[in-house]
């Protein structure tokens, strides 16, 4: 049986399939949270099991040591 989209929720078939995050996508949905940037297995950084972009997930990780700092 195949596994549905992590983003559309969609059946995704063998052709189409990204395993990444421990979850299934489409390559057309496995794009990043914030910008929407289309991402592949070398392109993207993981987040709470969510995909972002290098640029995207350097701002996040940013704001996160930031704001630990000024707590």
């Amino acid at each position: 049986m195949n596994p549905n989209c992590a983003r559309c929720g969609k059946i995704v078939y063998p052709t189409e399939k990204v395993n990444c995050l421990d979850k299934f996508w489409h390559k057309a949905c496995f794009h990043c949270e914030t910008c929407k940037m289309t991402l592949n297995m070398k392109n993207y950084k993981g987040y709470e099991k969510k995909p972002y972009c290098n640029a995207c997930a350097t701002r996040r990780s940013l704001r996160r040591t930031r704001a630990k700092v000024s707590a």
